[in-house]
């Protein structure tokens, strides 16, 4: 169940976007043209058989593709607040496939809130409904942009559970850093540069309780250029070993 504050941050988007419709065209190979005339009716459930392809579909298919984003933000977020966001967790998505942040104020401070909202309450319950990497690779695409969520987790209590998180994501994802080996988030390799510069300044004192010392040593690698991490990497493991 949604905390009350995921609910009202989900009730404003339904107050922003819940009366939206897209135009009753894209294209027809794809979908039939019942399908797509549910775009242009207000609040008509799409369910499971739309709303993920019709989420995810590239700008192409549709005459007014921000419009059937707005379309699909209340049911889209619905089910993300139910803890059903693995049902919408391949990448790219909709949501950041458009420049949402420079919509009306009203509709981007919604989404704004929302995403806020989700990823804060992610980072503080010891155990999500959604694991942590999956939401992180998910709000990544939605904001394209890493900062609003390292910021929240730079600002979060020490030693509490948003360490721990982040001990597990750093686990995850420091070899894939490491070796440029990232895949499917993000496409801007701008968002790498500035995790692994991240990870570097905060993770040390945030990870010192909660990890094992060969990772600490692993995300001071980050540090360096891409010839110098392969490189210092391999001397690492192989004076573990």
């Amino acid at each position: 169940m949604a905390s009350p504050a995921l609910t009202a941050a989900l009730h404003r988007v339904d107050a922003v976007f819940g009366g939206m419709t897209a135009p009753a065209d894209g294209c027809t190979y794809c979908y039939g043209e019942a399908d797509l005339a549910l775009l242009a009716v207000p609040g008509a459930p799409l369910g499971d058989g739309l709303l993920g392809p019709f989420f995810h579909e590239v700008p192409s298919h549709f005459p007014d593709h921000p419009a059937v984003v707005r379309r699909l933000l209340p049911e889209a977020f619905a089910r993300i607040a139910a803890g059903r966001a693995d049902e919408m967790g391949y990448m790219p998505t909709g949501l950041g496939r458009v420049a949402w942040r420079e919509w009306p104020a009203e509709q981007a401070a919604a989404i704004a809130g929302f995403l806020d909202v989700w990823w804060r309450e992610t980072l503080a319950d010891p155990a999500p409904p959604q694991d942590v990497n999956a939401v992180w690779e998910l709000s990544v695409d939605f904001h394209q942009a890493v900062a609003p969520l390292l910021d929240v987790w730079a600002a979060a209590p020490r030693g509490g559970v948003e360490d721990r998180h982040l001990a597990d994501f750093a686990d995850r994802w420091t070899d894939d850093l490491l070796w440029d080996y990232v895949i499917g988030w993000p496409a801007d390799e701008s968002l790498l540069d500035a995790l692994r510069a991240w990870l570097v300044e905060h993770a040390p004192a945030r990870l010192a309780g909660h990890s094992d010392p060969l990772l600490l040593r692993k995300v001071a690698l980050l540090a360096l250029g891409e010839e110098e991490r392969e490189a210092a990497y391999e001397e690492l493991i192989a004076s573990a070993d």
